[in-house]
């Protein structure tokens, strides 16, 4: 009980501190990318490999990339890593639909129990979902629950279900609160540095006001990708150094799961996780022998100005 009133307290701390040096407008911007792109959207600091990008094509336009990296091993089977942002542009939901066909298997990700149909939470009934389906009135995109079809065959849930994600955390003293304690000191080490510039939340609120709100709001959240990988760049470490079971913990029950349908003898098998997800599968990939063979990238926010 002294553990989680000291948690409580960490938490209730953070959230105050957070509030007094970046500001409600600054808060937003965060809880948003967080919502958008998963809790645990930044790349591994160490890895040298992207699944989304930010292409600057005009002064005011540009688009937001995810990739798709493919992985072969000697034994011929393939696993594509998908990454995913959990808002886009529903002609990315389409693509990404019509890829999902040519997959023997497609192992995703929710937090759920095995018997509830995906369905089931795009309503915006669970708080996440509700917040997702606000930054998509705000940003004029698609819903990954309404964009995605979960109910054809060849998918997989590959992810915890709630009780033994709330049991693992609590088995580590980890919440999010306690992650973004870790993510608010890697951002004030690098703004310290001068390797990160801080968020201008008169910015954000200008953009809210805006006449071309979408638009503005999509251009800002998209520029602020950076500034999100160092934000969370803490997190995959957890709060006692091995590994975050928000990230780490999910992939090794993906694995999980991986291993199982690869022993089905399924070959062609894609993996549709958060894009902060995949560094650390593929290097759980290499370690079981298979080799990045080749890359692809889709368009999920096009921010051309009609």
């Amino acid at each position: 009980m002294k553990h989680n009133s000291l948690l409580h307290g960490i938490e209730y701390a953070v959230v105050s501190r957070m509030k007094a040096k970046l500001g409600r407008s600054a808060l937003l911007l965060l809880a948003g990318l967080v919502m958008i792109f998963g809790i645990a959207s930044a790349t591994f600091a160490e890895s040298d490999i992207s699944f989304m990008r930010f292409v600057k094509t005009a002064n005011d336009e540009g688009h937001v990339d995810t990739a798709i990296q493919t992985y072969r091993h000697p034994s011929g089977v393939e696993v594509a890593l998908i990454g995913a942002v959990h808002i886009g542009d529903k002609a990315y939901y389409v693509a990404l639909n019509q890829r999902f066909t040519s997959y023997d298997a497609v192992l995703y990700e929710m937090i759920k129990d095995a018997e509830v149909d995906p369905s089931e939470l795009s309503g915006g009934g669970h708080p996440i979902s509700q917040m997702q389906l606000g930054m998509k009135s705000l940003l004029g995109l698609e819903f990954q629950l309404e964009g995605i079809d979960y109910s054809v065959k060849n998918f997989v849930h590959a992810d915890l279900d709630p009780a033994t994600f709330s049991k693992l955390q609590g088995e580590k003293g980890e919440s999010f609160f306690t992650l973004a304690l870790q993510s608010f000191f890697q951002e004030k080490r690098m703004m310290a540095t001068g390797k990160l510039q801080g968020f201008d939340g008169i910015g954000l609120l200008m953009a809210l006001a805006s006449g071309d709100r979408e638009h503005t709001m999509k251009w800002m959240f998209a520029q602020q990708l950076n500034e999100l990988e160092s934000m969370m760049a803490g997190m995959d470490q957890g709060v006692d150094g091995k590994g975050s079971v928000i990230l780490r913990g999910r992939n090794e029950k993906a694995f999980e799961v991986l291993d199982e349908v690869i022993r089905q003898g399924k070959k062609r098998i894609g993996i549709f996780y958060g894009a902060g997800h995949m560094p650390d599968m593929g290097k759980r990939l290499m370690r079981k022998g298979f080799q990045r063979n080749r890359e692809e990238w889709l368009v999920a926010w096009d921010m051309i100005r009609d």
